[in-house]
């Protein structure tokens, strides 16, 4: 999974909340203990912080904390490209209420887990039986199958608590956001983009393959 590093107050570098890139950041303000702009240098967006403590080293005050008011889209990582959009809106609703409620983001990722089930062929109605058929059908498999389970789990503990200690499930629910785009990533972009480079293929050769994949299926039955 590709790194990815919060916007923090006053950090020089991190993933731009507009555009999602790895940049430096050039902060400015009018007013040093009240508001901050950070100009993202590679899509030169703004994001507006608000200064939530100072403090007084014995000669003045400079601002030490501060909490990002613009884009209202919390700490995490701009969603999958290919996230279909219901999929999408919770993942952006999840990443709004994060820092003040890290179960109902949980629970809200886990919801979209279920919905991305329904657009790969699945009913929805449980998240783990269609988890398990997605196995089967070869569309999870490997690694994916532990971060589908890993957003399960922690999505269900936010609605079931105690399972999970407060501190490791901060800590997980802080990681679904990365984990949900890695599977949009792996069952929809990755398959996507390999279908697009086989229909570049000439036509002649792809029916021939075809023809052959159909004979060799055929011979197993």
């Amino acid at each position: 999974m590709t790194t990815y590093t919060a916007p923090e107050f006053q950090d020089s570098a991190f993933n731009c909340p507009h555009c999602g890139a790895y940049a430096h950041m050039e902060w400015t303000t009018r007013d040093y203990l009240v508001y901050y702009q950070a100009i993202c240098a590679h899509c030169e967006e703004y994001s507006l912080w608000r200064v939530t403590r100072t403090n007084f080293d014995g000669f003045q005050y400079s601002a030490d904390e501060g909490e990002m008011l613009y884009p209202d889209f919390g700490s995490a990582p701009l969603p999958a490209e290919d996230m279909p959009e219901d999929v999408k809106k919770d993942y952006e609703e999840a990443a709004q209420i994060f820092a003040k409620s890290p179960r109902g983001a949980a629970a809200l990722l886990r919801l979209g887990l279920q919905k991305l089930c329904i657009h790969l062929g699945e009913e929805g109605k449980n998240i783990n039986a269609d988890i398990r058929s997605l196995v089967n059908k070869g569309v999870f498999a490997g690694r994916i199958v532990q971060v589908a389970d890993t957003l399960r789990i922690t999505g269900n503990n936010a609605v079931h608590p105690g399972q999970i200690s407060d501190e490791d499930f901060d800590r997980a629910a802080a990681k679904m956001f990365d984990l949900i785009n890695f599977i949009v990533k792996k069952a929809i972009t990755e398959p996507k983009e390999l279908d697009e480079l086989y229909q570049q293929m000439p036509e002649n050769a792809r029916n021939a393959a075809e023809a052959q994949d159909k004979k060799a299926l055929e011979s197993k039955t």
